[in-house]
């Protein structure tokens, strides 16, 4: 982890502290949008991908061959490295065909046990894997970040049904990392040419879902992952066009349902982005359009859903079409 990632989770982790003393609320907003505009521009260094995909593939196909047949009953740890490893595979076959849907047999068959489940969410949220050159120009390394979120979902998701074995302080630093991921992860791109789905925001929506989900997760936490993921998607400047407006929406909903009090402070958030945006001068660059053109897929998208409370709605109709 580099010195920069390692004080971006310092500093937002002293204001989510705020925010759950009660000591920054207004401000947040402000405070989350001015830590990730001041985010460095590291050098591009050196990727490690796994360069055996025939291999790979041979082995992934015998290993889902022996679980459909049930012919297997548990999960090795070297078989649980070899699966994490290759999530940072460049060939679509392997990283996403492959182990993705190959982890998704194994938490259905429960062949995990608890301490594996522990072991797995430990791994995913290691630097190497949620933040490996997440400073640094877009690059082959998106993969192994995303595919990191995903599969964390689907085990927060099995742990919060059966295992059982993270504690609210997981949960804690789940929700920290996962928000430091957003405010770091530039990369925006859903399908690479021959190299497949990237789709980060697309897998960021799963996983905030599994938080929102949780009961032993306190409400500052949820406030502040809605507040860095709305901070982080009005900046992006990679255009948002695989699907991922629909499938933040959803989270957003997911969430703003839930209680009143995420409602009113979504609202907020909302207010505040427009309150910017009318401040804002036009820019003749790509990454100002791509910015303004994600903002009205995403309102759009709220707005189709229907599901939202009205005072949201009434505010969503009023603002979507400004220019």
């Amino acid at each position: 982890m580099t010195d920069a990632v390692a004080e971006t989770i310092r500093q937002l982790d002293q204001l989510r502290t705020k925010l759950s003393r009660g000591e920054l609320y207004q401000r947040l907003p402000q405070e989350v949008g001015e830590l990730i505009d001041q985010l460095p521009h590291e050098k591009r260094t050196p990727i490690v991908v796994p360069t055996d995909d025939e291999a790979a593939l041979v082995r992934i196909k015998a290993l889902r061959t022996k679980i459909k047949q049930k012919k297997i009953t548990a999960i090795s740890d070297a078989e649980i490295d070899f699966l994490l490893a290759h999530l940072a595979s460049t060939d679509p076959m392997v990283r996403d065909k492959g182990v993705y849907f190959l982890f998704n047999d194994i938490l259905q068959a429960r062949l995990f046990t608890a301490d594996q489940i522990k072991q797995i969410y430990q791994r995913l949220l290691s630097p190497e894997m949620l933040y490996g050159h997440i400073l640094e120009t877009k690059s082959n390394a998106v993969f192994l970040r995303s595919f990191s979120v995903m599969i964390l979902s689907g085990v927060l998701y099995v742990d919060r049904l059966h295992y059982h074995v993270l504690q609210p302080a997981d949960l804690e630093d789940v929700s920290l990392k996962i928000a430091a991921y957003i405010a770091m992860e530039a990369d925006g791109r859903g399908y690479i040419g021959n190299r497949g789905w990237a789709h980060a925001y697309s897998h960021v929506g799963n996983v905030l879902d599994e938080l929102t989900e949780s009961a032993a997760l306190n409400r500052a936490n949820k406030l502040f992952y809605l507040t860095v993921l709305l901070a982080r998607y009005q900046r992006l400047e990679t255009p948002l066009i695989f699907g991922e407006d629909h499938r933040l929406a959803l989270t957003i909903a997911n969430l703003v349902n839930k209680n009143q009090l995420y409602a009113d402070y979504f609202l907020r958030l909302l207010q505040y982005w427009q309150r910017e945006l009318m401040e804002m001068r036009p820019q003749e660059n790509e990454g100002f359009w791509n910015c303004w053109y994600n903002r009205n897929r995403l309102l759009q998208a709220l707005i189709i859903r229907g599901d939202l409370p009205q005072k949201i709605q009434d505010f969503l109709v009023q603002i979507v079409d400004v220019f």
